[in-house]
């Protein structure tokens, strides 16, 4: 009788620890996708960014055994936005427990003296992640400040973080809302450029959210192309608020496929059911592989035009900037403002149509007038800016297309 007792006993104590490691074993469970969010918020956006955070975290999330891996790695400034006193970065697990409530696991925490804002830190994260889950598939949504392409130690004439902005062309000061506008956190050495953005990438992202401003460039898109399927960028700035993080984890999670046209939609209508400068918004989506076509076809109408390039009018050309940020174009209506004929348009047109998955803009942002939008952004060159065009030549759309000899 004991025996049977201790067998049954055994038995029973078998099934409950089956069942516990089912939910607490994640290794015993084949991980299908990892998301990474990665928030560099040592800044004036840090309050704004941990907002941001909480609402990811207590929405929609798969469970520890569902083979989705959701990680927040964080960077955050003081109480207020208070960057006088270093502050520790982490990298977590957050997961939905059997009630249903949200479960944070802390994996690493970080030094102060990291500097989240850099490649070397983005690398060592995602080298970590990589490590801890491999997987056959990886998202990752990059949230910081940001300038496009610019280069890290490229100082933007008339640019501040908290000032008035002014609108194109020395228009009158006013005070905008604020945006993720620069790119960098505020530490000496932060700051990452374009091309060690995408060196420090470990491993194949099947898609990439930056929600981050200026970002929307086709300079960009390039240079990830080997790195990053798809593609949710801005070519204006971004609302300080950034993405609609509350609803955005069905989209993401326990899906066959994430529905980044979804996320994009959901975007836009929040921005265009606001009033006043918060309606402001253009959002697109890229196939970055497929820009291989564009950059042919941009080549070409760059090789019969560049005499047009040389005497366009600046002002005539759609801009994605309403302060000083004289960098940032609308890719198609500079072509066509540079003289391209039909025919090389109509090619134009086709590889954007074949790259450009969504895009979406408001008809204004702030007091810019929203007009020719393709949806991406391109330098429109000035000869009298040589540190630039000297730099520009290294980026891989430049070696591709041209666009500055």
């Amino acid at each position: 009788m004991k025996k049977a007792l201790s067998h049954i006993l055994s038995f029973v104590l078998g099934v409950m620890f089956l069942a516990s490691c089912s939910w607490i074993c994640p290794e015993e469970i084949p991980i299908r996708r990892v998301f990474v969010m990665y928030a560099a918020a040592y800044s004036n956006l840090s309050e704004s960014i941990r907002e941001d955070v909480e609402e990811l975290s207590e929405g929609q999330l798969p469970t520890l055994n569902s083979g989705d891996v959701v990680l927040i790695y964080s960077h955050f400034a003081g109480p207020g936005n208070n960057t006088s006193i270093p502050t520790e970065s982490a990298l977590y697990r957050i997961y939905k427990d059997k009630s249903g409530s949200t479960v944070r696991d802390t994996l690493q925490v970080y030094p102060a003296t990291e500097i989240s804002g850099s490649a070397a830190m983005l690398n060592k994260v995602l080298t970590q992640v990589k490590e801890l889950y491999p997987s056959p598939s990886y998202g990752m949504l990059f949230s910081s400040h940001a300038k496009g392409w610019l280069p890290v130690d490229y100082k933007e004439t008339g640019s501040s973080f908290f000032g008035p902005r002014r609108s194109p062309y020395n228009g009158p000061e006013k005070e905008y809302p604020l945006t993720k506008e620069i790119g960098i956190e505020f530490v000496d050495g932060s700051g990452i450029d374009i091309r060690d953005f995408a060196d420090a990438i470990p491993m194949k992202l099947d898609f990439c959210i930056l929600d981050a401003c200026l970002m929307g460039c086709v300079e960009v898109a390039y240079e990830l192309k080997d790195k990053c399927d798809l593609l949710l960028v801005s070519p204006t700035e971004i609302l300080s608020n950034g993405m609609v993080y509350t609803t955005m984890g069905p989209k993401l999670f326990n899906v066959a496929q994430p529905d980044l046209k979804g996320i994009c939609k959901e975007y836009f209508d929040y921005y265009k059911a606001q009033s006043g400068y918060y309606q402001s918004a253009t959002i697109t989506l890229v196939d970055c592989p497929r820009t291989e076509e564009l950059a042919k076809t941009c080549a070409a109408i760059v090789s019969a035009h560049r005499d047009g390039l040389a005497t366009t009018d600046r002002k005539s050309v759609q801009p994605y900037f309403y302060n000083n940020l004289h960098w940032f174009y609308d890719l198609r209506d500079l072509m066509e403002k540079a003289g391209a004929d039909e025919a090389e348009m109509s090619a134009l047109d086709s590889a954007l149509g074949n790259c450009i998955v969504y895009k979406a803009a408001t008809d204004t942002f702030f007091d810019l007038e929203l007009i020719s939008v393709c949806g991406l952004s391109v330098y429109f060159p000035n000869s009298a800016w040589s540190n630039l065009n000297d730099y520009y030549k290294t980026l891989a759309w430049n070696k591709a297309t041209h666009l500055v000899q």
